[in-house]
């Protein structure tokens, strides 16, 4: 197919229609609300008395991509696990909030949705925090224990899927560009960071599989590849598509977890209160994929070493969206991860 043929016109107008349509495809209602966040719960009536998880996802980026397909949907695949599922959805900050700090996205966010579960459920959540989202979970998880004036429950279980915790090695990418930037100074000049921006660099980290190559798989798909045609654009719309980000909360976890590795150095404070990930004693479950260009293996692998309590590891061949919409990733991860669910009291 060449691109003057009739063909592969169609693919094109078929593509442009996608993009147009692209949206999440399992129904969700707003349960409770935090001060920069809406909680959405899954539930259907097969999974109403299943226990509680809260899924925390990253500031950047939008968590669609939990749920673009039916074939592909990790809130489905959980959903089909007998999981009450629930999602902390960010909203944009704007520029009247671009003095939002990390502090205020875990210790009143966070911590107000995990309080709320547990007051609902009567038992804390499961939590799965994805990417950043998993580093911002595992700080709640240390500075949690209300009884000893902490902020909110600290979870039934941890699972943290690509979680940047070590970014001291030579090999970490985003660590190695990081060390290079003032970021209070670009916050100063910016105040909110642009989401296309921020995906104009991570695509840069990989330029073939997330250029050309890409381009040319979609100009290989027949007309009548109207599934795989749509799954290309839900794909492509959710990469280009990240939210603005809080300057402050995006320069303190730049400057935190990216220049100082302050998460496992122990150096990492929210608003004065230490994280100590010894002090996370829940049951945690981390995975993470073996060619992750973002989160590479030696950023993501070993977080039991630091932790209080016990820890399953993971890893999966594959890039970092793979653990999201990989067959590999729905074959293997998620049963995987269910059943280690289950064993928890």
């Amino acid at each position: 197919m060449t691109p003057s043929s009739p063909q592969y016109e169609a693919v094109l107008r078929r593509a442009a229609a996608a993009s147009r349509t692209a949206r999440p495809v399992t129904p969700s209602s707003v349960v409770m609300e935090t001060d920069n966040a809406a909680l959405h719960r899954y539930a259907t009536e097969d999974t109403a008395g299943g226990p509680p998880l809260l899924i925390v996802y990253s500031l950047i980026n939008r968590p669609a991509i939990l749920d673009l397909s039916l074939e592909r949907s990790v809130i489905r695949r959980l959903l089909g696990g007998g999981l009450d599922v629930h999602l902390l959805a960010w909203r944009p900050p704007g520029q009247a909030r671009r003095y939002l700090g990390l502090s205020d996205y875990v210790l009143s966010d966070l911590a107000d949705a995990t309080a709320w579960l547990d007051r609902r459920y009567g038992v804390p959540p499961h939590v799965l925090g994805v990417c950043q989202g998993g580093v911002l979970a595992l700080c709640q998880a240390a500075l949690a224990d209300p009884g000893a004036g902490g902020f909110g429950p600290q979870p039934r279980s941890l699972t943290t899927l690509a979680a940047p915790v070590d970014t001291g090695s030579q090999g970490d990418q985003l660590a190695q560009l990081a060390r290079s930037v003032d970021f209070e100074a670009l916050t100063r000049a910016t105040g909110n960071v642009a989401g296309q921006a921020l995906a104009g660099i991570f695509a840069s980290l990989k330029p073939f599989a997330l250029g050309s190559r890409r381009y040319r798989a979609l100009a290989g798909m027949g007309e009548a590849d109207e599934a795989a045609v749509d799954a290309f654009m839900r794909m492509e719309s959710w990469m280009y598509d990240g939210p603005d980000l809080a300057g402050r909360a995006f320069a303190e976890f730049a400057r935190g977890i990216y220049q100082d590795n302050a998460l496992v150095r122990g150096t990492l404070a929210l608003d004065g209160h230490p994280v100590d990930l010894a002090r996370v004693t829940c049951p945690v479950f981390n995975a993470h994929a073996l060619d992750d260009h973002l989160v590479p293996p030696s950023a993501a692998a070993g977080l039991g070493r630091h932790l209080g309590g016990p820890c399953e590891e993971l890893a999966l061949p594959g890039g970092h969206l793979g653990l999201f919409v990989s067959a590999r990733a729905h074959q293997t991860l998620y049963p995987t991860l269910i059943n280690w669910l289950r064993t928890i009291p």
